[in-house]
């Protein structure tokens, strides 16, 4: 498999960056270019990714290939020389590019030769950061009870992280076999002995029953690319909710489109990943055995999954992503960097909540209020309040 590679003994940790042919300052992926451009001098250097197909790799021969490599994750700092100002410094195992702490130029690294698997193709940035932020005032703006903190942090110039994230994509031919109950609803006349007002009577009701019929059957269904990320730097709800993406347009991976942004090898294993893909997948196989079984209710007693013709490909995804305090508590944002979808945790202010249901409560109260009044004057007070109209809103 061509995207498995033993590590080479003595192989070199190598980190490098790109600078402008122009001015020779540190070149940066702008997404608005869809190419490499200077921060400084504005010149712009075109990407021209080889033309070469996104291939699907066979999923059992890859572990079998890692499982004989007796590969085994090696978790220790690396220590990364900046080519641009020579500073040396550390970062964890699972960063492939960054920015230097002291010069801030971008710096890409080849961190995969330490993995057994590499990407082979990604989808670079097509939202900037400026965008990012106006995405997430929007969808802040939008929450009901938001903490004024909150929206004073969409207001502020806090940095926001763009970053590839790994992930895995699975394909599979699933054959499963299952045995269950079709239930049809049907309603039946009861007639029942009742006491109304100490006389005993006979009354008639309608049932609902349920004839059940055993059923069994078999299902094939393919799967195309179920997406499960490999990454532990965000929750994986909040990784899996992004979706979803536009992976047709996949680009062959090159480290020019990772300058400028952090990036992340793979912290999923592969077949852990695919694991949770099963997940995913016997998720829609049960509805669709239920839709295949039929009737008003169904019962599946057992179901026996087979999967065949698994491939995957280990690919990188971009998003924006920032994190807010509230309370000494954390929440974090993430934008899909292609098509602006956000999602994210948030906090509530309990204040505004406890405003508004005190602003509720005095309007009910009033109501109340000119109701006791109206029992003593008559009709004046509703034909006063015909023509008040309130309107509520928070």
């Amino acid at each position: 498999m061509a995207a498995f590679r033993k590590i080479k003994k003595g192989a070199l940790f190598t980190q490098k960056s790109f600078p402008c042919k122009q001015c020779g300052a540190n070149l940066v992926f702008c997404a608005d270019d869809d190419a490499l451009k200077c921060q400084y001098c504005g010149a712009i250097n075109q990407i021209t990714p080889p033309p070469i197909p996104i291939q699907e790799y066979n999923f059992h021969d890859a572990l079998d290939d890692i499982r004989r490599s007796g590969w085994s994750l090696d978790n220790q700092e690396k220590e990364v020389k900046c080519p641009s100002c020579a500073a040396t410094f550390s970062i964890n195992f699972h960063t492939r590019s960054t920015s230097c702490p002291y010069c801030h130029s971008p710096i890409v690294t080849n961190m995969d030769i330490f993995m057994p698997l590499s990407p082979e193709s990604l989808l670079p940035f097509d939202i900037n950061e400026k965008e990012a932020k106006e995405i997430l005032k929007k969808w802040v703006g939008n929450l009901w009870f938001a903490p004024s903190s909150l929206k004073q942090f969409t207001e502020s110039e806090g940095k926001f992280l763009g970053i590839y994230l790994p992930y895995w994509t699975y394909d599979s031919d699933t054959q499963s076999r299952y045995h269950g109950q079709r239930g049809i609803i049907y309603h039946e006349r009861v007639r029942r002995r009742v006491f109304i007002n100490g006389r005993e009577q006979m009354v008639e009701d309608v049932v609902e029953r349920i004839e059940w019929t055993p059923v069994s059957g078999h299902i094939r269904k393919h799967f195309d690319d179920v997406l499960i990320g490999a990454t532990l730097t965000i929750p994986r709800k909040l990784a899996d909710s992004l979706a979803p993406w536009d992976l047709e347009n996949l680009t062959p991976y090159d480290d020019r489109y990772l300058s400028g942004f952090e990036s992340e090898t793979y912290q999923v294993a592969l077949d852990k990943g695919f694991d949770y893909a099963q997940g995913y997948m016997e998720y829609i196989i049960r509805e669709d055995v239920r839709a295949h079984i039929g009737g008003d209710r169904q019962q599946i007693t057992d179901l026996r999954i087979y999967h065949d013709n698994t491939t995957f490909k280990y690919i990188l995804l971009p998003i924006w992503t920032a994190h807010f305090k509230h309370k000494k508590k954390e929440y974090r944002f993430a934008i899909n960097a292609r098509t602006g979808v956000i999602k994210g945790e948030r906090p509530y202010s309990k204040i505004k909540i406890f405003f508004a249901v005190a602003a509720v409560m005095a309007v009910l109260g009033g109501f109340f209020f000119l109701a006791e009044l109206d029992k003593g004057n008559g009709s004046t007070i509703n034909r006063q309040l015909d023509n008040i109209r309130i309107h509520i809103q928070f």
